[in-house]
C-alpha cells in the first residue's frame, strides 16, 4: 500500500459515466433530453426493476462508504507513524543542538570560524567547477 492510499477509488465523476445508472454531462448534471425521454417509462412498467435499481444504488453507496472508511483508517495510521517519526527526529535534533552549544561554550568561536570558512570554500569550489563545465 502506498503512502497516498489504496487506489481503489470509484470513478463516477467522469463525463458520460455514472455510478448510479444515468448519463451525466461534463459537470455531473443529467442532460435534459435523456431525463425527459425516461420520465414516463419506468413508473408503471415494473416495480421490481425500480427495486433492483434502488438496491444497486444502495450497494454502490455502501461500497463508497466502506472505501472512504478504509481510506480514512489508512491515512490516520500513516499520520500517526509520521508523527512518531517526527517526535524521534525532534529529540535527536535537540540533543545535537545541546551538544553543539556545549562544544561552543568550551572552545569559543574557533570551530564556528573553521566551519564557516569550510562552507565558503565548498561554495566557491562548486561555483568554479560549474562555471568550467
Amino acid at each position: 500500500m502506498s503512502a497516498f492510499g489504496s487506489g481503489n477509488r470509484l470513478r463516477h465523476n467522469q463525463p458520460g459515466s455514472s455510478a448510479v445508472g444515468g448519463t451525466h454531462g461534463a459537470y455531473g448534471e443529467y442532460s435534459h433530453s435523456e431525463h425527459r425521454e425516461g420520465a414516463g417509462q419506468g413508473l408503471e412498467n415494473d416495480p421490481n426493476d425500480k427495486g433492483s435499481r434502488l438496491k444497486g444504488k444502495v450497494s454502490i453507496l455502501k461500497e463508497v462508504a466502506i472505501n472512504i472508511g478504509d481510506e480514512i483508517r489508512d491515512q490516520n495510521q500513516f499520520l500517526t507513524t509520521m508523527g512518531q517519526d517526527m517526535e524521534g527526529m525532534g529529540g535527536r535534533l535537540a540533543q545535537t543542538m545541546k551538544n553543539f552549544y556545549e562544544m561552543w561554550a568550551r572552545q569559543g568561536c574557533g570551530p564556528f570560524f573553521y566551519l564557516t570558512l569550510f562552507a565558503i570554500g565548498v561554495i566557491v569550489f562548486i561555483y568554479f567547477y560549474l562555471k568550467a563545465r
